[in-house]
């Protein structure tokens, strides 16, 4: 699946990106959100097939995708 990692390595550009004073301020966002959505993708899909004792990997993840996206729509 090279489209899933063509996701999170565009998920991680736009993220440092954002840290440029001269980037938008949207494309943080954006790219957070993205992590967020790709992330609670791969937890759903870990609980749909029961692989269940690998699951702290995407829970941590998602986790961080989740501050990431709360920094950035807090500041």
């Amino acid at each position: 699946m090279p489209w899933l990692a063509a996701l999170k390595l565009a998920g991680a550009a736009g993220r440092l990106l954002s840290l440029f004073d001269a980037a938008p301020r949207f494309l943080g966002a954006a790219a957070a959100c993205g992590l967020v959505l790709l992330y609670l993708g791969a937890l759903a899909f870990h609980l749909r097939a029961r692989v269940l004792y690998n699951l702290a990997f995407p829970g941590f993840y998602f986790a961080t995708a989740v501050a990431s996206l709360a920094l950035t729509v807090s500041s």
